[in-house]
C-alpha cells in the first residue's frame, strides 16, 4: 500500500489526531488525487479535522479549479444530515471572500430556502458591497427567514444604497422583517426621515426596535417620539426610549438640541411618569440602567434621589448616579439628608460628597459630625466637602484634622484649608503660621501649600531655606504656582540647593515664572552634575525662548553623555527656533544615539523639505534600522510620490525585512 492510500485509509480511522494528520499529509498530493478525500474530511465529526480540510480547499478554490470547487461547496450547503459539512462549506466560502462573489450571487435564488439563507448570511459575513443588489432582491424572498436574513446582512454591510428599499419594505405585513429592518437601518447609521419609522412605534412588538433605531439615526425630530416612549406603560419600551435619548444626545450635542431635550425631560418633573421611570431604573441592568440614570438626572425630580443613591453602590454606575444627583441639586441633597442616619457608611459618604459639591448649608451639622467619625473614609470625604462649601465656619474643625492619624485625611484637610483661605484668609494664615513653626516636616510642607493660597511669598522665602529637603521642594513648587517675578530671587537661590530634587523643582519653576532674569542663573545651572537637573534647566530655557541660551546649549550638546540630556537640548533649541537652532538639530543627525537622531528627524520634519534631500543618503544607510524606518516615514509624508525613486533605491540595499515591508506598504498607501 503506497503512502497516499495509507492517508486515505487513515481518514476513516477512529483516532481524531490520526485523521487530522492524514488531512495535513494530503497537502503534498495533486488536488485531483485527493479531492474526494478532502470532501470527506470537510464532513468529519471533529472540527480540528474539518479545519485542516477547509484550509486546503480555500487555497485550491483560489486557483484554476476555483469555479468548480465553489460550486461543490454550494452543493454541500444542501446537506441535511451533516451539519459539520455545511459548516465547513460556509467557512470555506466566507474565507474566499470577494473571490466567491460570482458564485454566491448566482445561487442566492437557490430552490432550497435554507440554502438561500446560508448564502445570504455568508454574503453578510464577507461584507462586500458588491452583494448589496442581490441582498436587496432577497428582501422579496418567499421565505420569511431568508427575507429577515437579507435585511440583517444589509445592515452588517452598512451600505446606504440599501436604505430606500429597506424603508419601502417596512410596509410589508411581516413583524420579524420590520424588526430586522429597524436594526439594519440603525447599523447603517445614516439619517432617514423619522416619519418613515414613527408609525411602527404603535406596535408593542416593535417599540423597542423603533427607539433603538431612532437613537442611532434620529435627529431633533426624533426627540418628541422618544419622550413619549418614556411614558410608555411597557417597562422595556421605557428603557429603550431612555437608551435612545441617551444615544441621540451624545450624537447631536448642539446647544439647541440640548435645550429641546432638557425642555421635554423637565416637563416630566412632578408627573407620575417619573415613578414609572424609577421602577424601570430599579429593575434595569447594563446600558439601560446607565441611560435611565442619565435621564432621571436630566428630569431633575427629587424622587429619584434615593434610587440613585443606591445606584452609587455599583462601581460602573457610580459616576453617572452622582452626576445625576448633582443635576437634581439641593432638592436631592435635602431628600438624602432625611435618610442619612439609616444609611450605611458608603452611602453616607456619597451623601456628604454630594452636599460638598452643591455647597449645601443644611449639611453643616452632618459635615462637622462626619469629620469626627471613627471611619477614616467618612472623615476624608467630610473634610473635602467642608472645603468645597467655602463656609468659614468649618475652618477650626478642618484644622483639627491636621492631626488625624490617617495620611489621606491630613492631606484632604490641607486641601480644604486651601479652599477656605478664599473666605477666611486671616484664620488660614494663622494656621499656616503655626504649621510653619512645627517640628514636623509634613506640617511645614502643609504650610508651604497653604502659603500658595495666601500668596504669602514672605513665608515661602523662609521655607525655601528649611532644613528638610521635602519642605524646600514644596516651597519651590508653591512659588512656581504663584508665577510672580518677585519669586525669582528665591528660586535662583534654590538652584544651588544640596538636594537634586529641589534643584530640579527650582529649574522648572523658573521656566513657569517666565522672567528674563532667570536666563543667566539657568545657564550656570546647565553645569550641574545631575543630568535630571540639566534636563529641567533645558526645558525652562526652551520655555523662555532666549536666543542668548543657544551657545551654552550647543556647548552642553558637545560634552553631554546622557541621551536624556541630548534629547532635552534638542527640544529646547526647537522651541527657541531660528537658523542657529536648526544647525544644531542637523548636527544631531550624526549622533551615535539612535533616539537622538530620531528626535532630530522629528524636529526637522516640521520645517521644510530641503534637509530631506541633503541627508537622504546618510539616513537611508544609517546603521540602525529604527532610524532608517523613521526617516522613510518622514520622507514619504514630506515628499509623497517624489520619494518613490529613493524608496525603490532603498529597497535594493535594505537588509531588514520589517523596513522593506514598510517601504512597500507606504508606496502602496500613497498610490
Amino acid at each position: 500500500m503506497d503512502k497516499l492510500q495509507m492517508l486515505i485509509e487513515a481518514l476513516r480511522s477512529g483516532g481524531e489526531e490520526k485523521r487530522r494528520l492524514a488531512v495535513v499529509g494530503l497537502r503534498d498530493y495533486p488536488l485531483d488525487q485527493v479531492l474526494d478525500s478532502l470532501f470527506l474530511a470537510l464532513g468529519d465529526t471533529s472540527w480540528r479535522v474539518r479545519k485542516e480540510a477547509v484550509d486546503i480547499i480555500v487555497v485550491a478554490a483560489e486557483g484554476e479549479k476555483g469555479d468548480f470547487l465553489q460550486e461543490e461547496l454550494v452543493k454541500m450547503l444542501h446537506s441535511q444530515d451533516n451539519a459539520g459539512l455545511r459548516n465547513s462549506a460556509v467557512e470555506s466560502l466566507e474565507k474566499l471572500g470577494g473571490k466567491a462573489t460570482r458564485i454566491l450571487c448566482l445561487h442566492v435564488a437557490d430552490e432550497d430556502h435554507e440554502v438561500r439563507k446560508f448564502i445570504i448570511d455568508i454574503m453578510g459575513n464577507i461584507g462586500d458591497p458588491a452583494f448589496v443588489p442581490a441582498l436587496i432582491n432577497a428582501l422579496d424572498d418567499p421565505d420569511a427567514n431568508a427575507r429577515a436574513a437579507a435585511a440583517e446582512n444589509l445592515g452588517k454591510i452598512g451600505d446606504e444604497r440599501a436604505l430606500p428599499e429597506l424603508l419601502e419594505t417596512l410596509a410589508k405585513n411581516d413583524v420579524l422583517l420590520k424588526f430586522t429592518i429597524l436594526e439594519a437601518v440603525g447599523r447603517i447609521g445614516q439619517p432617514v426621515p423619522v416619519s418613515a419609522i414613527a408609525p411602527l412605534a404603535n406596535d408593542n412588538l416593535l417599540k423597542k426596535a423603533v427607539y433603538d433605531c431612532l437613537g442611532a439615526i434620529g435627529d431633533l425630530d426624533a426627540i418628541p417620539l422618544l419622550l413619549d416612549g418614556l411614558k410608555d406603560r411597557l417597562k422595556k419600551a421605557r428603557g429603550a426610549a431612555a437608551t435612545g435619548l441617551a444615544a441621540l444626545r451624545k450624537r447631536i450635542s448642539s446647544p439647541f438640541a440640548e435645550e429641546v431635550l432638557l425642555g421635554g425631560l423637565q416637563g416630566l418633573k412632578g408627573t407620575p411618569h417619573v415613578e414609572e421611570l424609577i421602577s424601570s431604573f430599579n429593575d434595569a441592568e447594563g446600558g439601560v440602567k446607565e441611560a435611565l440614570a442619565l435621564i432621571l438626572g436630566l428630569i431633575g425630580d427629587e424622587r429619584a434621589a434615593k434610587p440613585l443613591l443606591l445606584g452609587c453602590n455599583d462601581d460602573v454606575l457610580r459616576r453617572l448616579c452622582l452626576q445625576a444627583l448633582k443635576r437634581i441639586g439641593n432638592a436631592a441633597a435635602a431628600s438624602l439628608l432625611e435618610v442619612f442616619t439609616s444609611a450605611d457608611d458608603d452611602q453616607r459618604s456619597f451623601i456628604i460628597y454630594l452636599c460638598g459639591e452643591l455647597g449645601c448649608r443644611e449639611a453643616v451639622p452632618l459635615l462637622t459630625e462626619g469629620m469626627l467619625d471613627l471611619n477614616p473614609q467618612l472623615r476624608a470625604v467630610s473634610v473635602k466637602a467642608a472645603g468645597k462649601t467655602g463656609l468659614a465656619v468649618f475652618v477650626n474643625e478642618v484644622a483639627h484634622l491636621l492631626e488625624d492619624p490617617e495620611q489621606e485625611v491630613r492631606s484632604d484637610a490641607v486641601e480644604a484649608l486651601y479652599r477656605l483661605a478664599e473666605t477666611d484668609r486671616q484664620s488660614v494664615a494663622r494656621i499656616a503660621g503655626k504649621l510653619a513653626c512645627s517640628d514636623l516636616a509634613e506640617k511645614r510642607r502643609s504650610a508651604a501649600i497653604l502659603s500658595t493660597a495666601l500668596a504669602d511669598t514672605e513665608k515661602l522665602s523662609l521655607l525655601v531655606k528649611d532644613e528638610d529637603a521635602t519642605v524646600r521642594k514644596a516651597a519651590v513648587n508653591s512659588l512656581a504656582t504663584l508665577k510672580s517675578a518677585a519669586c525669582t530671587g528665591h528660586l535662583v537661590m534654590a538652584l544651588v540647593d544640596e538636594d537634586p530634587d529641589v534643584r530640579i523643582a527650582a529649574a522648572g519653576a523658573l521656566g513657569d515664572v517666565g522672567s528674563e532674569e532667570a536666563v543667566e542663573p539657568l545657564l550656570l545651572a546647565l553645569q550641574d552634575e545631575d543630568p535630571w537637573v540639566q534636563c529641567a534647566v533645558l526645558k525652562s530655557l526652551g520655555t523662555l525662548k532666549s536666543e542668548a541660551a543657544l551657545p551654552a546649549i550647543f556647548q552642553l550638546f558637545e560634552v553631554a553623555d546622557a541621551g536624556l540630556v541630548l534629547l532635552a537640548a534638542l527640544d529646547a533649541v526647537a522651541k527657541i527656533g531660528g537658523e542657529k537652532s536648526a544647525a544644531l538639530v542637523e548636527k544631531a543627525l550624526d549622533n551615535p544615539d539612535e533616539e537622538v537622531v530620531k528626535a532630530a528627524i522629528g524636529i526637522l520634519s516640521q520645517d521644510g523639505d530641503g534637509w530631506v534631500y541633503t541627508y537622504r543618503e546618510k539616513l537611508l544607510c544609517h546603521a540602525h534600522w529604527d532610524v532608517r524606518s523613521t526617516f522613510i516615514k518622514t520622507m514619504v509624508s514630506r515628499l509623497g510620490e517624489k520619494s518613490f525613486p529613493y524608496l525603490r533605491q532603498a529597497l535594493q540595499t535594505e537588509t531588514d525585512e520589517l523596513v522593506k515591508g514598510q517601504i512597500v506598504e507606504l508606496m502602496e498607501r500613497v498610490l
